[in-house]
């Protein structure tokens, strides 16, 4: 006999709505909500070719068709600063970048994915005037930028709605606070309104929506503090930025509000699955992926490259990576190097260039050496600053430091420091020597930086002083002709990559 029996159970009476309640949980689904896949990017910065370091457009395209063919609702969205990067001839700065950009729509297009592909505008599509509203044949999102009779210049925003049934909407916003980028849209009488502003005004004509992304380029502490400003009844779900050239393998949260954000030059994408339902984000997945060309691609374009290279000079044989771009919140090889340029030019005792103005890494792949040309040097340093040297104190110098144990803007060269940033206002630096002997307050030193960052309108955020607080003589040194020269005076450049320790932080 089995060791196991059933007891026969007792007769119960169901009543209707016990059976009513039955039926409808049983009609829900497992999980309720549709899934919403988005791949993202920001600052591009030009870096749109394929390369023996990165797949370009072309490998996004390849990323991209499988994954919108398999995901109904499914986005790839460009948060800004598709322009100025690598060093391009006059002529053909944004025009390159616009051009290679509009063919990669028009592929995609064609395939029947235009709609899913989305850019946002940035500081640096108006480095050389204001695009035309036509020439980007994706369109360019940007609610906030404005006409005089406040009208969007560009597209305010786009709702797509997926063959899901989903409700997706998309807006781009500009920073308010950039001079430069305000004088070049006053000459051409438009202006830049404050995103909440836009906001307000453009979000509740897009209807009502399942998921809401916002599209910002500006300062990640800044768009912090918008979302935490954005009222709930406004439903902003998540916003994709760009600028600070940042990795965020996991999402800010600020006022219940996702915030992504994935490096910069074409390095990495993002991906985020989502589960929406009921108007709002259930769960999901962020992910960053390098954007590495797979190994015949990285062999054959370094064998293109250096057929390429043919017409510019070798200047010097790098024997480890120069790293910087993504090593902006510390010291680095790349700065070590520039500054080290920069201070050997002008024979000045410091010098300094802000982190912003190192637009490309040289990567040293292991066993074997790089040969250092021209155009790396002028695309290391693109912009063509003339170098600049001042009579700074000790005291100055020092509070140069300090600003930079809270916003860390600059590299260095014949200064060592230790910086602790728990410790109050005035008293983060912990040592500083110049040439090896600690820094005197009362004694004059002489600082080389570059024209930028030395603008009156640009002293108090790159050098933490007053404008006027120090008197800039202008030299005939350009930044990239001098990292050629001192490449070229070299000959080995053998930096190591996460820097000398000439800037120590306590943490």
């Amino acid at each position: 006999m089995n060791q196991y029996h059933i007891k026969k159970a007792s007769k119960v009476k169901y009543s209707p709505l016990f059976f009513a309640f039955l039926f409808l949980f049983l009609s829900i689904p497992a999980a309720a909500g549709e899934t919403v896949t988005i791949v993202y990017q920001n600052d591009l910065h030009g870096w749109i070719f394929p390369s023996s370091t990165r797949m370009g457009m072309a490998g996004m395209a390849r990323v991209l068709k499988p994954l919108f063919q398999r995901e109904p609702s499914s986005f790839y969205a460009v948060s800004g600063d598709l322009f100025s990067g690598p060093y391009l001839p006059e002529k053909m700065k944004g025009m390159a970048e616009l051009s290679i950009w509009n063919h990669f729509f028009k592929q995609l297009d064609d395939q029947g994915f235009g709609r899913r592909i989305l850019i946002s505008a940035g500081n640096h599509e108006f480095d050389s005037g204001v695009p035309d509203p036509g020439s980007f044949s994706s369109g360019l999102l940007c609610a906030n930028l404005v006409t005089r009779d406040n009208q969007p210049y560009y597209i305010a925003s786009r709702t797509i709605q997926t063959k899901e049934g989903l409700k997706v909407g998309f807006m781009g916003l500009l920073m308010e606070e950039r001079r430069r980028l305000l004088r070049t849209i006053s000459e051409k009488n438009l202006k830049v309104i404050p995103r909440l502003t836009a906001i307000r005004r453009f979000l509740p004509q897009m209807g009502k929506l399942d998921l809401t992304i916002l599209m910002i380029h500006d300062d990640l502490a800044s768009i912090a503090r918008l979302a935490d400003r954005l009222p709930s009844n406004l439903g902003v779900d998540m916003i994709l930025s760009g600028h600070n050239h940042v990795i965020l393998e996991q999402p800010l949260i600020v006022n219940g509000i996702y915030i992504f954000q994935a490096g910069a030059m074409n390095g990495f994408y993002g991906q985020v699955d989502l589960l929406v339902g009921g108007g709002k984000i259930l769960s999901l997945e962020n992910r960053i992926k390098a954007m590495k060309p797979t190994p015949l691609e990285h062999v054959t374009m370094l064998v293109k490259e250096k057929v390429d290279q043919m017409n510019g000079r070798t200047v010097a044989i790098l024997k480890q990576s120069l790293l910087g771009v993504y090593l902006r919140n510390q010291e680095n090889s790349l700065g070590d190097f520039v500054t080290d340029a920069f201070r050997w030019a002008t024979k000045t005792d410091v010098a300094m260039t802000n982190n912003g103005s190192l637009r490309m890494d040289c990567q040293v792949y292991p066993g074997e050496s790089f040969e250092l040309k021209e155009g790396h040097l002028r695309s290391i340093s693109p912009f063509q600053n003339h170098l600049v040297v001042g009579r700074l104190t000790g005291a100055q110098i020092i509070k140069i430091l300090e600003g930079d144990a809270v916003y860390f803007y600059n590299q260095g060269s014949g200064l060592t420091y230790k910086m602790d940033r728990r410790r109050p206002e005035g008293k983060r630096v912990i040592e500083a020597k110049i040439g090896g002997v600690p820094v005197s307050l009362d004694r004059t030193y002489t600082l080389t930086h570059n024209s930028y960052c030395t603008l009156s309108e640009n002293m108090e955020r790159y050098l933490h002083l007053k404008p006027g607080s120090v008197r800039w003589k202008e030299t005939d040194l350009l930044d990239y002709r001098v990292l050629i020269d001192y490449a070229r005076h070299l000959r080995v450049i053998d930096y190591p990559s996460q820097g000398q320790n000439r800037i120590v932080i306590v943490r």
